[in-house]
């Protein structure tokens, strides 16, 4: 009885949950000219739901540090199954004080389903400060995780 309730639970949860999941995911890899060491890693898995923003910082700098910065986000939109990515210098805080106002948006790119269930790889570089990051993007198939 206790397997039979546990299992229609599951199956009502399923039901009530109809909002699109991405099909497949993105990893991030940043690595400045500099030094070529990597500033900043991160992974989008597949199955994100839509409005979900993945991001980091990918300069290197301390939390007192004044700005500007640069930042790196994904933006999975599951309506569409894309996840729009931009690399943008912020130099100010938004107005709830957590997240910052891009001020140049330095590059901008949309990944597709072709592009991540294919498990595909882009790169772009971009100047910041007298300093180049080339930015790696790796499509991540359905079936795969985050490293």
């Amino acid at each position: 009885m206790k397997k039979t309730m546990l299992c229609t639970f599951g199956l009502l949860l399923a039901a009530c949950h109809d909002e699109p999941t991405m099909t497949f995911g993105l990893e991030f890899r940043v690595a400045g000219s500099e030094t070529g060491a990597l500033t900043s890693q991160f992974c989008s898995p597949p199955g994100e739901y839509g409005g979900l923003m993945h991001g980091s910082s990918i300069d290197d700098w301390e939390i007192d540090e004044p700005p500007p910065h640069l930042f790196l986000e994904a933006e999975p939109d599951a309506e569409e199954n894309v996840y729009r990515v931009q690399v943008y210098v912020a130099s100010e805080l938004e107005e709830d004080g957590i997240w910052w106002e891009p001020s140049e948006v330095l590059a901008e790119r949309t990944y597709d389903s072709a592009f991540g269930e294919s498990g595909a790889q882009d790169s772009f570089v971009v100047d910041f400060e007298e300093q180049q990051y080339t930015v790696e993007v790796l499509g991540l198939p359905p079936d795969a995780t985050c490293p």
